[in-house]
Formats: C-alpha cells, structure tokens, sequence
C-alpha cells in the first residue's frame, strides 16, 4: 500500500473508532466509502463589525479606529468617530459629544485632537471622522472601555442623552493583521499601512524584532519628514521603542507614492512576545502629548526566531528596492584556540533601479557571545538590476566542533544609523541585527595540503589548492616558499585579484617582508587554465613552528587588502621533490615551461679548496622564443649541508624546443667526499616577480633535488677530440723550436663547436702545459674564442721565454692539455711532442 493510501485509511479507522465502532476494519471497505471534509474558516472579527450608534432616524456614528498607547503614569487612549449623514439637512457636530466609560463605572472626559477641533458640521451624504483622546487608567484593555455618544440635551438631567455606546467584545481584533491595509487620516494626510513582514533574531540575552512597514500615500499633498515614532507593545502592555533604519529616519513621500520603513526594536528575552503590536504614535501640539494613531498586529509568538536556514536566501529592503542575500560558502582555519573564519557571502539586487548596498555589519554568534567579523569590498557597494555580488566576510571566533553552534549575524550600519522615533540619531551610532543565517558545513582548511577548495566572487569561480610549504636554504637563513595553484572552474575566462601574501606561524604574524609571485603576469584565466601563486618570505633557519597559516589577500585600494583565501597546515614542510638523475625535472611555470637535466658533475681539485661542478640541460617547452626562468641552486650533501652555488646561464631568448647549457659551482673544503649529493635549484625572484635576465634573486620558489652522481674525466693520450663541453679540439701537428732566448710552439688544430645548445659566458679556459726532459713546467691560458677560433687548419703559436731552452737541440717535450674552472685545473689530454731545431744556428 502506497504511502498516501496508508495516510487516508488511518484516518477512515480513527473516525470509525471515534464513532464507537469496535471491530476489524476492512481496509478496501473503508477505501471504497466516500469521505466528507468540512472545513470551518474562523472568522476574525474587527471594529468594521461592530454596530453603529443612531444619532437621527438615518444619521449614525461608528467607531472606526481605537489605540492605546501604554506609558509610565497611565495610558494614552485615541479613538476615533465616524460621523455619516444619511439625512437631507447639514448635521451639527456642536449637539454631539463623546465620553470613554469604564465597566467598573469611571467616567473619562475626552478632547478632540488639535487637527479636529474645528470640525463642525457634516453635510447630507457625506461623514465626518473625528479623533479624541485621554488619559486612562494603565492595563485597561479595550474590552473594558464602552466609548459613548451623546447629544446635548437640556430637556434632561445634567443636559446629557447618552444616545448609545459602543463596546469591542474580548473576542475582537483591534490592531490590524500582518499583511492587511490599514487607512489612516491624519491630520491633513490619508495614507495606507501595513506590516509587510516581520522577523525575531534572538541574541544574547534580547530577542530583536524586525518590521517592516509600508507606507502609501493615497491623499494629495506629500509627505516629508513626518513626526512619527514606533513603538511595539506586549500584550501586557509594556512599551518597547522601535527604532528606523538611516533610510527610514528621514524620508519623503509624494502622493501616491510608497515606502518600506525599515523598524527595529530591542526587547528582553524575557519578555512574552505572544501577540506583539506595533502602535504608530504622533505628538499632538494641540494636547501636548504623544497620541497613538494606529495599532498593527505583529503576529508574534513566544520562541519565534526568523533565522535564515542553510542554503536558503533571506530578502531584504534597500530604498524600497529588493536585494536577496545568502552564504555561499565557509571556511575555517582552526589555530590555537581559535578559529580563522572566512565567509563567501552573496548579495543580489532583485529591484528594477541601481543601488548602494548599505555598509552592513556581521557578527559571527556563538552560543550567547557575538564576535565581530570584517566585510571586504562591501562599503560603496553599488549592484545594478540583476547584479550579485560577492564579498569575503572574515574574523576570528573560538574553535568550535560544530557548525550548528554558530549563526552569522547581518547589523545595520554602525556608521549611518537610523534614531529612534524619527528623531535626531544619537551621538553613539548604535547598531542592530536585522538577518541571522544558519552555517552550512564548512571547509576544515588546517590540513590543507593537496586539498582543492572552490572560491567564488564577482569575477569567477576558482578552484584553489595549496601545493606545497617548501623550506630553502637562503643565505644564513631560510625561504618559506608556498605554492598555490588556481584552475578556473567557471564557463568564461575570469579576472585574477591584484594579490598579495601574508604568514602567520602559530600565533605570530611573519614580520619579515613578504612576496607574492604570480606566474600569470595578465591576471586573466581562461576556462579551465591553471596559474601558481607563490607566497615567499625570509625566515631563520632554526625556527620552529606547529601551524603556518598561509593567506592570499586581495588589494582593494592603496594599502588595504581584505582576504581572498587562507590555507592551515599542522607540522612539517614539504619534502623536496626528488629528481634521479637521468630524468627530467619539469618546470611548469605559465610562459616559462622547461625541463632540466643534468649532463655532467665533476670535481676540481685545488690546494686549498675544492671546486664541484654541475651542467644542467635546460630545454624551453614552450612554442615560441622565450626568456626562461633564471635560475638559484644550492648543492645538498647527503647530511643535509648545503653550499650556495654560483649560477651562469644563457641572458637571451630561447627558441622553441631550444636548449641551453646553465652551469652550477661551488667552492667546497679540500679534500671533501662528494657522494650522494643533489642539487637543489629552483626559479629565482625579485620583488614579487620572476627574475629579470640581469636581475639579481631576492629568493627561488618551485624547487626539486636533482641526484648527482659525480663523473670521472679519463686523460686522453692523444691531442685529437679533446672536449671540453660544448668544445672541441684537435691538434694534429705540433712542433717546438728552441732559440736563445726559449722555446717556440707551433701547431696546427682544428675547433668544433656544438651548436645544438646556447650557452651564457663560457667560463672554461684551455691550459696548455710543456713539461721538458728535466721536469720544468710551463703554462699557457688560453681563451677559447679569443686566443683560438672556431675553425678547420687554424694555426697558433707561441713563445716561452726561458734560457732553459738555449741549448737543447733535440729530443722531445710532454704537451698536456688542462680543463681550467674558478681557478683550478684538470688534466683531460696529453702527448709528447719533439723539438724542430734543423735551422737553429743558421
């Protein structure tokens, strides 16, 4: 049996059983008898039902309007007589009068109004309404009071003929439902009210109470600044002041036109709220004193709360206009003891006209306690028909478990508060909370490595992932280097914010200066693109940290930021890439993607100090001429030391699927063993950006550990293919000639240059080496390019002056080649080589 049909034969049963029927009931019998629903509507009565009094054979008075308006020292009490004319004559309002007559027996005298004292006569087919007032007894309901008329009479005792009264029985409404029209004539105006809505926050230890009312003026002459003030009444009788909004303290209304007054009152929550009224009062020159002019019911319940739920959206009132608002989503940063908050919340205007969204306030409420959060962007906020917009709301709040703890509270403005009762605002701007929204489950960001989180705003939906913490050797101290990757999750290219970067290490902001480097210099994102964003700052490299918050802050303005994203993490950095030799390390850095690989890693031995030396093949990825990122290494022994390398590489454009050659060197303790080492090396910066080609680092980011493995370098026993890398040489013939003042070497050779790579400054030089019979030593730089030339049958020559040399006639001399870097040398080619002396004495 369907769910509906289960639904309709129970309740066939319960009616049998309350008919007394006793017995097993027939579920298709029951099923197939018809069933009758009376619907009985309660009807509300009101003053419109009540009798009119006969003052003539077709003239009447009725009772049109009564308020009660409750102070200290008694109540103030209006009503107001309908006077209608069915006769044929002008009817005298001089013969009637009117008194207020309590059901214990007290009489009150009443007084027309200041604007209807005048009021003398009503002409055939027309009527007259007329206001009185007095003061009465405090807590009379108006059940109790029989408002009676009476005409002048002096044909009777105490010349009073009480022609008939008026009593509103208990059971009657007399202040107007929420949503019904309610006409007024004051003074010379006519307007329509009503309670167009009304909501309850509860806060601490009050409840708020939010109205709208609206306003029509349906009479011919404009209303401007009107001496109106509000006040919201219990059933009790205990006044509460209502106090407007800043657009609702000082207004203008022209005939026929309307206005929403935005009200707010501040009530104990221990006061009932059970059947709340709004009481509309004027001050009356006339009678010196504050007179209630309408009553409105609020509909009101005791523990009613208007709270906005999860993932609905809440409408409010902006110059008569509508805006919808709704969080969009939240996060949370969990500290030390607190909580970082940060709320995604979303205004929309639903109106047909541009406005200025008010400079709301937001508190984030925690059980009975309120914590102040910052809006950003939201202060001149204009939205045009249609548009939403949407804003970061942050603050700190107490670590809290459970979402369903928190509220978020929306305040009228703090800066542009309304008065109460119309008047002048006090000197303190006092602020009120006019929207609670319940927290949807929020994003837990304090483990936030590799976890993606969306963000949207008025530019586009961002997908957002911390990447990695890195921590790198840096001069005598450290870089804290973050990667942050951001994808463009929506269906149209989306505008990046101007960033900025900030730290925080447990509960202390990072002092030192902070950089934000953008690999997308344009700041726009296609669809489905990505872009890294790194936060960099100088740290000691002996401190310590539980929590590292990482922000992302967007600049609003010279130098205001508000947070755009916030990332926790507990614990330790990230591991350094590991790249084993042989492999590529990818650089995927937008407009500047490349890979790197090591070539080669050898060792200069010195006498002092040793020389490590390490050449990376870097390729350009991308598919045209590109600067490529210029580069920082440091060389990591396999205990964790590392030695600041000394970086050369190429200072021009590559072309696409071009290489280069980018060496790395560093001076290290004689005698050190070089085994398991890597070379850290990542992308330099300098303020806030990649480094220029001439720049000089400020840090690197985006860093890996390439594996070296340390080359040996035979000694060739011949001059021919001697390499030094992208070099190479060859010396087919080779001859010396002694005369008296030394020794002459001539030689043929060939250099070969391999084109297949661009290379920066060549820093290798040619050492060319004599070692004669006795053991003498002499050398000759040479720089390549310089001294020698690219090119097939070159010849070079020169002179080593000694006067070892005078007399050898004959024999042979050892001819080495040298690899000479930073100072040092190694041998890479040797061969002996003869003396040519047949024309020495001629």
């Amino acid at each position: 049996m369907s769910k509906a049909k289960t639904i309709v034969a129970s309740i066939a049963v319960a009616t049998l059983l309350g008919q007394g029927f006793v017995g097993i009931v027939d579920a298709a019998a029951v099923k197939s008898q018809p069933t009758t629903t009376k619907t009985q509507k309660q009807t509300v009565k009101t003053l419109n039902d009540l009798k009119a009094v006969k003052i003539t054979n077709k003239s009447t008075v009725k009772l049109s309007n009564v308020n009660i308006l409750s102070q200290d020292d008694g109540s103030v009490l209006t009503y107001t007589l309908t006077y209608n004319n069915n006769d044929s004559k002008t009817l005298s309002l001089i013969d009637y009068w009117t008194k207020v007559k309590t059901k214990s027996g007290t009489v009150y005298s009443v007084t027309a109004v200041g604007a209807d004292k005048d009021k003398k006569k009503v002409v055939p087919g027309s009527s007259v309404t007329v206001t009185y007032t007095t003061k009465i007894a405090k807590n009379l309901k108006y059940s109790d009071l029989n408002f009676q008329i009476i005409k002048w009479d002096f044909g009777v005792s105490g010349y009073e003929k009480v022609l008939g009264s008026i009593n509103i029985p208990s059971s009657y409404s007399v202040a107007t439902p929420v949503n019904t029209t309610q006409k007024l004539l004051i003074n010379d105006y006519v307007l329509k009210s009503k309670v167009s809505a009304v909501n309850v926050l509860g806060l601490g230890d009050y409840n708020y109470v939010n109205v709208s009312l609206y306003l029509q003026n349906s009479g011919a002459k404009t209303l401007e600044n009107p001496n109106f003030k509000y006040v919201v009444q219990t059933s009790s009788g205990t006044a509460f002041a209502l106090t407007a909004d800043s657009a609702s303290s000082n207004y203008q209304i022209l005939p026929q036109e309307s206005k929403t007054l935005n009200l707010i009152a501040k009530i104990p929550k221990k006061v009932n709220l059970n059947n709340l009224t709004l009481v509309m009062v004027q001050n009356d020159e006339a009678v010196k004193s504050d007179m209630p002019v309408a009553s409105l019911s609020l509909g009101t319940k005791q523990g009613q709360s208007s709270k906005t739920a999860v993932n609905k959206e809440r409408i409010l009132k902006v110059d008569n206009n509508s805006i919808t608002t709704r969080i969009d989503s939240i996060s949370r940063n969990q500290g030390f003891g607190n909580s970082e908050l940060s709320v995604q919340f979303a205004i929309k205007n639903k109106g047909d006209k541009t406005i200025i969204v008010p400079n709301y306030g937001f508190d984030i409420q925690v059980g009975n306690k309120l914590y102040p959060l910052t809006a950003s962007g939201l202060d001149g906020m204009s939205l045009e028909p249609d548009e939403e917009q949407i804003i970061s709301i942050d603050g700190v709040i107490p670590v809290v478990v459970s979402v369903d703890d928190i509220d978020l509270i929306l305040k009228t403005p703090t800066s542009s508060s309304g008065s109460e009762g119309g008047q002048t605002p006090p000197a303190a701007s006092v602020s009120y909370p006019i929207a609670a929204y319940s927290l949807p489950e929020y994003t837990d960001m304090h483990y936030a490595l590799g976890k993606e989180r969306l963000v949207k705003n008025n530019d586009g939906t961002y997908g957002v992932t911390l990447d990695s913490i890195q921590k790198l050797p840096w001069g005598d101290g450290n870089i804290l280097s973050t990667k942050i990757t951001i994808a463009n999750k929506g269906t149209k290219a989306a505008k990046l914010p101007d960033f900025a970067g900030a730290y925080k290490m447990d509960q202390t902001t990072l002092s030192n200066t902070v950089q934000l480097v953008n690999s997308n210099t344009t700041q726009i994102l296609g669809v489905g693109e990505k872009t890294s964003v790194y936060v960099v700052s100088n740290v000691p490299s002996n401190l310590k940290y539980s929590q590292l918050q990482i922000q992302l802050l967007q600049k609003t303005g010279t130098d205001k930021t508000s947070n755009w994203i916030m990332f926790s993490n507990f614990g330790n950095s990230t591991e350094i890439n590991k790249v084993p030799e042989g492999t590529y390390n990818n650089l995927n850095t937008s407009g500047k993607k490349a890979d790197l690989q090591t070539r080669k890693t050898y060792l200069y031995k010195g006498s002092t100090n040793d020389i490590i030396y390490t050449e990376l093949i870097m390729r350009n990825l991308e598919n045209k001429q590109n600067n490529l990122s210029q580069l920082t290494g440091y060389f990591q022994t396999e205990d964790g030391q590392y030695y600041k390398a000394d970086v050369n590489q190429v200072k021009t454009a590559v072309g696409p699927q071009g290489a280069s050659i980018v060496t790395f060197s560093s001076k290290l303790p004689k005698g050190i063993t070089v085994s398991n080492w890597n070379l850290v090396v990542g992308e330099s910066i300098t303020d806030n950006k990649f480094t220029e080609s001439e720049g000089k680092p400020t840090g690197y980011v985006n860093a890996s550990a390439m594996e070296l493995n340390l080359d040996s370098r035979d000694i060739k026993s011949t001059l021919k293919d001697v390499q030094l890398f992208p070099y190479t040489i060859s010396i087919p013939s080779i001859e010396g000639r002694t005369n008296s003042s030394g020794l002459e070497i001539k030689m043929k050779y060939d250099l070969k240059r391999d084109l297949t790579f661009d290379i920066g400054e060549f820093q290798h030089k040619f050492i060319f080496e004599v070692v004669d019979s006795s053991g003498a030593r002499f050398e000759k730089e040479i720089t390549i390019e310089k001294d020698i030339v690219v090119g097939s049958n070159q010849s070079f020559s020169y002179v080593i002056n000694d006067p070892i040399f005078a007399t050898l006639r004959s024999g042979a001399f050892q001819f080495s080649i040298y690899d000479s870097f930073g100072g040092e040398k190694t041998k890479i080619a040797t061969q002996a080589a003869y003396y040519v002396n047949n024309d020495l004495f001629n």
